[in-house]
């Protein structure tokens, strides 16, 4: 049986990124794009900040609607800072929000 810590909670930052509805042109494709955003994930899980990610969807779950991540950082503003090297956002294709959340542990 499992029961609830308070002492386990870890401080994360769920990124939210949403889709500019007027991006501006690209300097690179699509798929470098998207290349870029699969290494830089992949960097993130190399040094233990990511905890999760994957694409949102739309009310329907048919269109793609962005993504949400969710880091580890330092602090709220290394958090945004992260959140904003994301190449789709750097690029101006997504918008980022940053919530901290606290993840509460609830096995043993």
């Amino acid at each position: 049986m499992t029961s609830y810590r308070p002492d386990r909670k870890e401080q994360l930052f769920v990124c939210i990124y949403r889709m500019n509805p007027s991006p501006p042109a690209l300097p690179m494709s699509a798929e470098a794009l998207h290349h870029q955003h699969r290494d830089w994930l992949q960097g993130l899980a190399d040094k233990n900040l990511l905890v999760g990610s994957g694409p949102a969807r739309d009310e329907a779950g048919r269109n793609h609607a962005g993504s949400v991540i969710i880091l580890r950082a330092d602090g709220f503003a290394a958090a945004k800072r992260l959140a904003g090297e994301e190449p789709n956002a750097r690029e101006g294709q997504r918008l980022a929000e940053v919530i901290p959340w606290h993840r509460m542990w609830f096995e043993d």
